[in-house]
């Protein structure tokens, strides 16, 4: 595990390029704190750089950029290839020959032999960046699912390329502009998916990607794998499946555990952590070292819960209790750790839990994707009985329904709220003016991908567009073939919320403690034999997750196991009017608001009146209003000065980022 830059000009100030690139490494040192490496091509213009996290291979021969034995191919890699045993045997009977025992010579010689088509033999997760001398061609490569990072930067005449933007800001000829639609995104649902990140002209590549660049042109992007490939349903008895599927995790699950250095697990007392705890307790003959994060409210406390299951299987366990105090040392990294807007306050515990694991392992496993693929979120069923509440409505209808609507006022409906009393203002909104305003975006056609989009927001787009003040588009909606509503949602999530949600937070935050963090069930033969389930096994007698229940029951009582769903949910609501209120009052004052000129005062003021006016018993949609706010302000404060962020002029904002922040 490792962070990786490295750059491409094809012509002029070469020199100034190979002078940043030490920075561009160092700003990426926490990700691999065991070792750094660079590298130059002979005729320069082409240069790499590596930090390292020894996981596999402990020794020198895994140090990295890795050159091959004719010096003509040279690679990058941050990630893991747990069958990198099985493809180093196949490769040995083609011929080669290996010093070390690690995973990164393996790559290198697998896309030496076979070249991109490696990747389909891979199992595991990976950020790759190649260079072939012969041919004068980079490549970058992400893993199918976007466990790993990997951003890029094109300017027409130079490319470069990090795992996190830290590395890309290093060199001298980063430039800001904030992209509207990205931001926009952001505040719809609370992180920018790929390909966009907050940047114009920086992206990320989408995972079950390669990227490729030659000498002439601009680069192309292909995919390599994608969960929305079509796929034959499954078929035979729901007994084999299961014990089909038992036998795919027992397999991916083994693989996570190759390493030279300790591994644990983050233990949540959930479905999917208990799943691999109790898979691995029982079938790798190794203790299995597990770590849980409570609260002090037990209306969020799942850690009694964690802690049955680990004392069940016999798991050495650890626990910390987060309290607001805690949370307020943590919050002043949050753009440290997610150098791009960022709002999943849940990056917070699993930054604590992270922290903790690093005082005993090096790599921990983390179980997430296991709602994407067997239909396990909460908010699902609420959504399919609002899919089939609106395709009931007959067409003219809903044509009816979207004209009276369109007679409101333009813009967000919130603003109708204000000459009411103020104890009305906060039911009105929430039993009215917010699903309205989401109808209102959903209506005529009722489509299934924008249902969905529209159901998932934060800040609606009526709202967001009066937040910064201007059109704002939405982002690509997820249609073509033909498919169920419960199939796009789980398909939309592995998209977007999985890869650039929760990948993005379990990767940072374990990357910035030097912890290695892993993800069984993203195993791409689990994630393939889950699409190809019918939904009655996803969503079935048991419940939700139907067919990793009937796995998991073999393994835990039931009865240890059947609550409420409750996710990784923190007290902010509670924590925003406490410890954390002066944060609100410091970071969205009206004067610092109006002196960046990027969101508009008035709404600012309106959500943080909103916030304040419900009580703690608040309404989950006004609580993440305001800390997307926050959130983003403090992303603001860190990577540009406030004076110099500009009013919108077209579709960007400029801005100039101070010299101690471009260090960072």
């Amino acid at each position: 595990m490792c962070g990786i830059t490295g750059y491409w000009v094809r012509e002029g100030g070469q020199d100034a390029w190979l002078r940043d690139l030490p920075r561009s490494v160092h700003s990426l040192r926490q990700r691999g704190p065991d070792d750094s490496g660079t590298w130059q091509r002979n005729a320069g213009g082409v240069a790499f750089g590596q930090t390292r996290l020894s996981i596999l291979d402990l020794s020198p021969l895994g140090h990295q950029p890795m050159i091959s034995d004719d010096g003509d191919t040279v690679m990058v890699f941050n990630g893991e290839i747990y069958n990198f045993a099985e493809i180093k045997s196949d490769l040995e009977r083609c011929g080669h020959r290996f010093r070390g025992s690690g995973d990164s010579e393996v790559v290198l010689a697998a896309l030496r032999q076979w070249g991109l088509a490696a990747v389909q033999r891979f199992i595991g997760m990976f950020a790759i960046a190649l260079w072939r001398e012969s041919e004068r061609r980079l490549w970058l490569i992400r893993d199918r699912l976007g466990v790993k990072p990997l951003y890029y930067a094109w300017d027409g005449q130079a490319f470069w390329f990090g795992s996190e933007l830290k590395a890309l800001r290093a060199f001298g000829a980063w430039r800001e502009e904030i992209d509207r639609e990205a931001l926009g995104e952001y505040f719809q649902f609370g992180y920018i998916s790929a390909p966009r990140s907050i940047y114009r002209r920086v992206f990320k590549l989408l995972p079950g990607h390669w990227l490729e660049l030659g000498e002439s042109g601009d680069p192309v992007t292909n995919s390599y794998w994608s969960p929305f490939e079509p796929r034959a349903a499954l078929m035979g008895s729901e007994q084999a499946l299961e014990e089909e599927l038992e036998a795919l995790f027992i397999d991916a699950f083994r693989y996570r555990m190759v390493s030279d250095v300790p591994v644990g697990v983050f233990l949540s007392g959930g479905l999917d952590s208990s799943l691999v705890t109790a898979i691995l307790a029982r079938h790798t003959g190794r203790t299995v070292h597990t770590f849980t994060v409570g609260f002090t409210d037990p209306r969020f406390d799942e850690s009694r819960w964690a802690r049955q299951v680990a004392d069940h299987v016999g798991a050495q366990h650890t626990e910390r209790i987060l309290d607001p105090a805690e949370m307020a040392r943590i919050l002043p990294r949050w753009a440290d750790l997610f150098d791009e807007p960022f709002g999943d306050p849940s990056g917070v515990p699993t930054f604590l839990v992270s922290r903790m694991a690093r005082e005993s392992v090096k790599v921990a496993l983390s179980a997430d994707g296991g709602d994407e693929l067997f239909s396990g979120y909460s908010h699902y069923g609420a959504m399919l009985a609002r899919e089939r509440s609106l395709r009931r409505l007959p067409g003219p209808a809903r044509h009816a329904a979207a004209r009276a609507l369109r007679w409101l006022p333009s813009g967000s409906l919130q603003g109708l709220a204000d000459s009411l009393p103020a104890g009305m203002r906060h039911s009105a909104r929430r039993r009215i003016l917010d699903r309205l305003e989401k109808l209102r975006g959903v209506l005529p056609d009722a489509d299934p991908a924008t249902i969905y989009d529209i159901g998932l927001s934060f800040w609606a787009p009526a709202e967001r567009e009066e937040l910064l003040r201007g059109p704002v588009a939405a982002r690509p909606v997820l249609n073509g073939q033909a498919r169920s509503f419960a199939d796009h949602m789980s398909l939309s999530d592995l998209r977007h919320y999985l890869p650039d949600d929760i990948l993005t937070k379990v990767d940072r935050t374990t990357m910035a403690v030097g912890l290695e963090g892993r993800e069984p069930l993203l195993d791409h033969r689990i994630v393939e034999f889950a699409l190809r389930l019918p939904l009655a096994l996803r969503r079935g007698p048991l419940g939700t997750k139907h067919l990793l229940r009937r796995v998991l029951y073999r393994y835990v009582p039931r009865s240890m196991l059947e609550r409420p769903k409750q996710g990784f949910a923190i007290p902010m609501s509670k924590w925003l009017r406490g410890e954390l209120a002066p944060l609100l009052d410091d970071f969205l004052a009206p004067e610092r608001i109006r002196g960046a000129g990027i969101l508009d005062p008035d709404s600012v003021a309106r959500a943080l009146r909103n916030f304040r006016e419900g009580g703690e018993a608040n309404d989950r949609l006004d609580v993440q209003k305001v800390w997307l706010l926050l959130a983003f302000e403090m992303w603001r404060e860190k990577w540009a000065r406030p004076e110099t962020a500009a009013a919108p002029a077209g579709d960007a904002w400029t801005l100039n980022p101070s010299p101690a922040a471009a260090m960072s």
